[in-house]
């Protein structure tokens, strides 16, 4: 185990015998303050003093998840006239603040919490920079809680992806995979910091270190400029907190899967003005494919600090190191003799086990980033907040891969190997302000804000002698040859601009959402060595490009809402028009229409959207110059769809997730595939369930949960263009999870992917590589402990 996870939990160890408030798994419904009180106190054995009359006719909100009396106190006092204090061993007073408590509660800015609502997010921020409710925002937006992560035993970012609604995952090789919503990839924002390009297909960090993840489906111009039109994911970090904890689990799996994490966090000062968070994970990993094996550590130590009650500092730092021996990029399939060209290429039919290509290769990441962040909030219900974010990745590869198709009558094909050495290095900022102006009698919102990032990638690379004619389970023959770097490149990229945000309340149930932002976009490339070095040459650009934004939200009853949106397309090019001049930039918009509902008493949250989207001006080849490589701009594409997601707890002991989509994609224009399937990758239809139910105390199972998950996909074509030459059945696979709670500490739990052992490939690639299996039914136990 690595030295650094085990200093982490040796700390845990010290201080588990410390005195703290233990927490309690709380299921308090939404009513009057004074009866809230009283169902905390049964369920966390408290005493709780306070004046019943003071506290008439104040309402308090739903609490749910395991909290310590401190924290559930604070979140049913949140915004009402009252606050706590402790009188002694498990007993609190609640009473009015007096005047000069006022300004010492924090309200809430940004930081959410969504331990209390289990699956169900009461807010997020991907939308807009203060939290909104799910009803508040006209698109699409779906959040996967920690809750979740950990009941499903989600490590990476694949295997929340997989979980998340509308979103494709397709695989690179071991560590790198692709995410797709709406048939286009989906970009990223480190704590609500736009990142371009920053999750297709780079590595990420393991989900130790994240409170939550937030996906928008669908184009997000306003907020982060240039980027992917499927969507984005808001990655939001754990938080040091006011109260002391600490939680530590340990894993044992399949393939010889070992993993430990710690995490510990707490007030360092007395006033607790001071708090600190530290976070650390390890893991040997194999694979469900021979041979491969990877070993990995996470940290992430993170501070904050209040000079004032109307100001926060924060400060963090995460570092993360992988390493795989034999990486893997996928199966190759046959050649068709009879049509290579058009025919379909069989894929084979090989245990999921099969690595077939020489097992000395390697591949590595070390990712560091480091976030500073300083909010104030002003007397007036302002507030002011100023990020930043910067990440440094080293990425190292030198492995072979299946280089053709297999020859399916001498079982033969060919293999390379490639070698490459690159560093990315990104830093972004955004600066935003946000408050309630008054306008016609009535109160709306505004965010008005800037954000810019610069990112620089460069890096050398090199390939291996092309080996023939080598028979199909005979790998192994192929020598570890020293690859020389043979090229080398270099690109850096800017972009900056200016957003605002108007909420208007037209009427109580009425509210119009306005916005616009101009981009800036800068792009520049060159070769180094040991390439023959050239100047830096000018790529896609676009100056003060403005994107406008716009929204209607109408509250139907108290539980449904209706909404629309409209968001515009904008996506710089690099194609050259016969003149020598560089195309325009792609454009378009999205019309999305659905509605948003709340029911059991706030419990489910439920939404069903309709979206069209039309991707324009896309690079098409001019045809006045057939055998030349020139482009004007008159390319075209839809996207259009139905999703439905329902996420919350329906029933006394049930948390569930479930998400249905739909899908075409099509090119209106095109040269080639005028009327056929753009986005061949993406599934028609795709249906996702997860529900895990607690037996309740007085039952014979008290204290055990069991799961139950489903994913289902339909066909689909290549990923990498090889339009019917390479297609999958689809497939359907049912993972399961049984846990028990030993006591308020300790639970252990058992989870069983793929329970029904289906042998599928979960994406496909070309003929030669990409084609990859699912695993097969596999097993992960855990314990773990929350003090």
């Amino acid at each position: 185990m690595h030295k650094k996870l085990r200093l982490a939990l040796l700390v845990a160890a010290i201080f588990s015998g410390a005195t703290y408030a233990q927490a309690a798994s709380l299921d308090i419904p939404a009513q009057s303050l004074a009866g809230a009180l009283d169902s905390l106190a049964k369920q966390s054995h408290i005493h709780l003093q306070y004046d019943q009359n003071q506290l008439k006719g104040i309402q308090a909100p739903s609490l749910r998840g395991d909290l310590t009396p401190e924290d559930a106190l604070r979140k049913l006092l949140d915004g009402s006239a009252f606050v706590f204090s402790k009188t002694g061993p498990e007993n609190y007073a609640v009473q009015k603040q007096s005047p000069d408590q006022s300004n010492k509660v924090w309200p809430e800015v940004a930081v959410i919490s969504t331990a209390e609502n289990g699956y169900k997010a009461d807010k997020a921020t991907v939308a807009s920079k203060g939290p909104l409710t799910l009803r508040e925002i006209p698109e699409s937006v779906s959040v996967i809680t920690r809750q979740q992560m950990d009941d499903q035993g989600m490590v990476t970012m694949t295997d929340a992806m997989t979980q998340a609604t509308g979103v494709n995952v397709i695989t690179n090789d071991t560590l790198n995979n692709q995410y797709y919503a709406r048939g286009y990839g989906l970009g990223v924002m480190y704590d609500g910091v736009p990142s371009y390009n920053g999750l297709n297909p780079s590595n990420n960090f393991d989900l130790a270190i994240y409170d939550r993840i937030e996906v928008l489906r669908g184009p997000d111009s306003l907020l982060r400029g240039v980027g992917d039109l499927g969507g984005i994911v808001n990655l939001v970090k754990k938080q040091p907190q006011d109260t002391f904890g600490i939680s530590w689990e340990t894993t044992a799996g399949s393939w010889d899967t070992y993993r430990a994490a710690g995490d510990i966090t707490g007030p360092l000062n007395e006033d607790k003005t001071l708090r600190g968070r530290l976070v650390l994970s390890d893991e040997d990993r194999g694979y469900f494919y021979d041979h491969t094996h990877s070993h990995s550590w996470l940290g992430l130590a993170a501070l904050e600090y209040d000079p004032s009650a109307q100001t926060k500092i924060s400060l963090s730092f995460s570092d993360q190191d992988q390493h795989v021996q034999a990486p893997w990029s996928g199966l190759p399939a046959y050649t068709n003799l009879t049509d290579p060209n058009n025919g379909v290429y069989p894929l084979l039919n090989v245990s999921q086990s099969t690595f077939e290509v020489p097992d000395w290769g390697q591949e590595y990441y070390r990712t560091k980033e480091i976030s500073a962040g300083v909010e104030h909030r002003f007397d007036n219900s302002w507030m002011v907040k100023a990020s930043l974010n910067h990440r440094e990745q080293e990425q190292y590869y030198d492995y072979p891969y299946t280089y053709s198709s297999i020859n399916p009558i001498t079982d033969e094909l060919s293999y390379r190997s490639m070698r490459g050495d690159y560093n990315y290095a990104r830093d972004g900022f955004d600066v935003y302000s946000n408050g309630p102006i008054d306008l016609f009698g009535r109160k709306h919102n505004l965010t008005v804000g800037l954000n810019t990032e610069e990112y620089d990638s460069s890096g050398t690379s090199g390939s291996g002698p092309v080996i023939n004619n080598v028979v199909f389970g005979d790998a192994s023959q192929i020598p570890d040859t020293a690859i020389k770097y043979t090229s080398g490149s270099e690109t850096w990229i800017k972009q900056y601009g200016l957003y605002s945000q108007i909420n208007l309340s037209i009427t109580d149930p009425l509210t119009v959402v306005l916005g616009g932002r101009t981009t800036t976009f800068k792009s520049e490339s060159r070769s180094i060595s040991p390439s023959a070095q050239t100047p830096w040459v000018e790529g896609a650009n676009a100056s003060n490009h403005f994107t406008p934004y716009g929204g209607v939200i109408y509250k139907l009853t108290q539980e449904v809402s209706l909404y629309g949106s409209y968001t515009d397309i904008f996506v710089p090019q690099t194609q050259q028009r016969a003149d020598g001049s560089t195309l325009d930039p792609r454009t378009g918009y999205q019309y999305e229409v659905g509605s948003k509902g709340e029911f059991f008493d706030g419990k489910l949250g439920a939404s069903i959207a309709l979206f069209d989207m039309r991707d324009k001006n896309r690079a098409y080849p001019d045809p006045a110059y057939p055998d030349a490589n020139f482009y004007i701009e008159v390319g075209e594409v839809e996207s259009k769809g139905v999703e439905l997601e329902a996420t919350g707890k329906p029933l006394r002991g049930l948390d569930l997730t479930a998400g249905y989509t739909y899908l075409e994609t099509t090119y209106v224009e095109n040269a080639t595939f005028q009327g056929q399937a753009y986005s061949i990758q993406t599934p028609r239809n795709q249906f996702k369930f997860w529900g895990n139910y607690h037996f309740e105390n007085d039952t014979p199972l008290a204290g055990f949960s069991a799961g139950l998950g489903l994913l289902a996909n339909s066909n689909v074509q290549s990923t990498r263009g090889w339009r019917d030459q390479l297609l999958d059945s689809g497939y359907a696979v049912v993972n399961a999870n049984v846990s028990y709670q030993f006591d308020k500490i300790y639970s252990a739990s058992l989870r069983i992917d793929n329970l029904l052992d289906q042998k599928y490939y979960a994406s496909v690639g070309t003929p030669n590589i990409y084609n990859f299996y699912g695993a097969p039914r596999n097993f992960m136990l855990t314990l773990r402990a929350r003090y």
